[in-house]
């Protein structure tokens, strides 16, 4: 090849490699400028976008919840706007520390992608909670506000609703006075201080609604909100205090009329149960049945429907010593049961047996010059199961044995006519 058409091959690959740089550069630049896509399709503007306008927002959030705190403390005092500062005071930490982040990606120093992303999102989240805590802690002084305006109102009603309970407590006074007659004193300890407990808690509420009455009558000029949510709460306690003894009287009511029918069952129980204890399938069954009736007339004997008893406990009670009788002569049951397949088997598991004997010994007897010992030995233990199974009291065992004899009969006649073909 001569100098000058190298010289052109050398131009011509030089210039396809400039080329495919210029093509690299250009897609390179078009990507940064429309921003790197992320695997859920967020660009890196979206997230610097997303994370500047938290911080702007933030910053205007907070300047403004700084704005109401020094209105929440001259209107409910520091104590009840408590809530407010502290969160304000959380919100500048999280604030100085993202405008910190975000100077970090505004300076000329170089940061890594990894950085970039790790900053944005920290900056998000600590503005998106910074924001979330003071809107709900706004809202909860707002709440308390209008409460404010409408405290006459809310004073009436909870004035009204304090009486209505007092007149329930007069109504678990006198179902409790049932119960402590009626029932055990375990039965009744649950409630037998919640009168009591929703008196104290109608009269801590009465001097905190004339408390903010007088407020409100002075012209509104300290908080009565408090005054009235604390009133709120001690009316809901003295009523909860005072539905507990009457929920348990209906309790106590409908566990005693449960006793009722269980005792009522109880009898029944006892007469099925005697008859299969006093003819059982074998001595160990009818002992355990026997033991179940005699703890069941013992918890009855207790009488489980007696003057100041507990009904929860002596249900439970009663319905154990059921519970253990119904498994005992339900073995019993089952044992008999068992006992009976086994006598309607046996008799033909028997014929089955003396059968297949008869059959293997007579075809033994006429070839005793080429059938060999093995067969004669199955044969003979067939004949001596069989006479065990005969003998045998208990028809399960009777059964079993029967059947072995049946098998070793036939296992012989396989030998023996083995021997014969060899």
């Amino acid at each position: 090849m001569s100098l000058a058409s190298s010289l052109v091959v050398v131009a011509v690959t030089v210039g396809i490699v400039v080329a495919g740089a210029l093509i690299l550069g250009f897609v390179l630049l078009v990507r940064r400028g429309r921003g790197d896509t992320t695997a859920r399709g967020v660009t890196v503007d979206d997230r610097d976008t997303r994370a500047r306008v938290a911080l702007v927002r933030l910053d205007d959030e907070v300047q403004e919840a700084a704005d109401e705190l020094a209105f929440a403390v001259a209107q409910f005092g520091e104590e009840r706007s408590r809530a407010l500062s502290d969160a304000l005071t959380a919100a500048r930490l999280s604030l100085a520390e993202s405008f910190a982040l975000q100077q970090k990606l505004d300076d000329a120093t170089p940061d890594t992608a990894t950085q970039q992303r790790e900053w944005r999102a920290r900056i998000l989240s600590r503005c998106e909670t910074a924001s979330s805590t003071l809107a709900r802690e706004r809202r909860q002084l707002d709440d308390a506000r209008r409460l404010e305006r409408r405290a006459p109102d809310e004073i009436d009603r909870l004035t009204a609703e304090l009486e209505a309970i007092e007149g329930r407590v007069g109504e678990a006074d006198r179902a409790l006075a049932r119960l402590v007659e009626s029932f055990a004193p375990a039965a009744v300890a649950p409630v037998v201080t919640k009168p009591h407990e929703a008196r104290t808690r109608l009269s801590d509420a009465r001097a905190r609604l004339e408390d903010a009455r007088a407020r409100a009558d002075a012209g509104g000029a300290s908080s009565i909100s408090g005054a009235v949510a604390d009133a709120e709460r001690m009316l809901r306690a003295a009523d909860r205090a005072v539905s507990e003894v009457h929920e348990l009287d209906a309790s106590l009511a409908r566990s005693t009329e449960h006793l009722a029918t269980v005792l009522a069952e109880a009898p029944a129980m006892i007469t099925s149960a005697s008859t299969v204890r006093d003819s059982p399938p074998d001595p160990e069954t009818g002992a355990r049945v026997g033991e179940a009736v005699i703890a069941l007339e013992s918890v009855l004997a207790r009488d489980p429907r007696s003057t100041r008893r507990d009904p929860d406990a002596a249900t439970a009670d009663l319905e154990s010593a059921l519970a253990e009788l119904d498994a005992a002569v339900s073995r019993a049951r089952s044992e008999q049961q068992r006992l009976d397949h086994a006598r309607a088997a046996l008799a033909g598991a028997l014929l089955t047996a003396r059968s297949q004997i008869a059959t293997t010994a007579a075809y033994i007897g006429h070839r005793r010059g080429t059938v060999g010992g093995e067969a004669r030995t199955r044969l003979a233990e067939a004949e001596r199961l069989l006479s065990i199974a005969e003998a045998e009291a208990d028809p399960v065992v009777a059964l079993d044995t029967a059947r072995s004899s049946a098998t070793y009969s036939r296992d012989a006649d396989a030998l023996a006519r083995y021997d014969l073909g060899r």
